[in-house]
């Protein structure tokens, strides 16, 4: 979160002289240029920042400037606040319970006590509606074996249902979306890997230790972009539809539209996802092309068919 990264480069800054731009790209694992955009809103936002040119240059704070704690207005500490209670949900760090401390402690008067759910501006809930702890002990032993830098050994399937027992060495945590992965480094495989949280089965700190590679989360994400294979595709939908084409199709190109259809051209990831996408909405949609995938779900839908009339005895 960009605010979150900003307020740690502003309290990194006031507890150290002077730190480079690739340091604090490092640090946050994002890219110079988004290191370069934050100091430039912080600045913007009133706090001075200076850069210093040269062997021993970089980016610092004037020594003689000091971090009004009235600076940030209580909603925005609240905002804060709603943040790391969110993200802690999962995590069950004790720094983070710390840092949650010292922000309330900064509420003026009435304020400092806890604020009430039903005056909350914003919430992060990140474990979903149904508050179950099946994401959460997962997250927490990753999150203390990357902290520590320790292996795990996990239990995982992989798209195709095959079981298969993983040692890794886990880097970062990720939510994505709705969904939860950890990315690191797989032995058995000799590179680097994202696991989804909802296959992994079980979760196993080993205690040995490992030295961090070089390497993020974000190179495999480029990656899968730039080789995982696309398809433009053209669906059908029925006019009943339209909110939920709203909801998960926002960047649709709408080819047309009457009383009782709605036509729209997507681009998504080939393969056996983008099959389960289409027959998760059953007769509401038609695919008009590709004439591949097309044939792939009609051959699917004659499959499922012959089930049903077998087990159900249809006629």
């Amino acid at each position: 979160m960009r605010i979150d990264r900003m307020l740690s480069i502003v309290v990194i800054l006031l507890n150290r002289r002077k730190i480079k731009a690739q340091a604090l790209a490092d640090r946050f694992e994002v890219s110079l240029r988004t290191v370069y955009r934050d100091i430039e809103a912080i600045n913007l936002a009133g706090i001075p920042i200076i850069s210093n040119q040269g062997g021993g240059g970089g980016y610092e704070i004037p020594e003689n400037y000091k971090l009004n704690k009235q600076y940030l207005s209580p909603s925005d500490m609240k905002s804060i606040l709603s943040a790391l209670k969110g993200v802690n949900a999962a995590l069950d760090d004790n720094e983070l319970e710390l840092i949650y401390e010292k922000i309330q402690s900064l509420l003026p008067g009435s304020d400092e006590k806890r604020t009430n759910p039903g005056d909350e501006y914003i919430v992060f809930d990140t474990i979903g509606w149904d508050n179950s702890d099946r994401y959460a002990k997962k997250i927490h032993t990753l999150y203390g074996a990357i902290k520590s830098r320790q292996l795990v050994q996990i239990k995982y399937i992989d798209g195709q249902g095959k079981n298969s027992l993983r040692l890794i060495e886990p880097m970062t945590v990720i939510q994505k979306g709705i969904s939860w992965y950890v990315f690191g480094f797989c032995l058995k495989r000799e590179d680097f890997r994202m696991f989804k949280l909802s296959r992994i089965k079980e979760v196993l700190n080993t205690k040995k230790t490992f030295l961090r590679k070089k390497g993020n989360y974000r190179d495999l994400f480029e990656k899968f972009n730039s080789h995982g294979k696309m398809v433009n595709m053209i669906l059908r939908f029925s006019i009943r539809m339209k909110h939920i084409i709203k909801d998960n199709f926002e960047n649709a190109s709408i080819l047309d539209q009457d009383d009782n259809t709605i036509t729209i051209k997507i681009k998504i990831p080939e393969g056996e996802w983008a099959i389960g996408m289409v027959l998760s909405y059953g007769d509401q949609v038609e695919i008009i092309s590709p004439k591949s995938m097309r044939r792939t779900i009609g051959q699917r839908i004659k499959k499922m068919s012959v089930f049903y009339k077998k087990n159900l005895n249809l006629t």
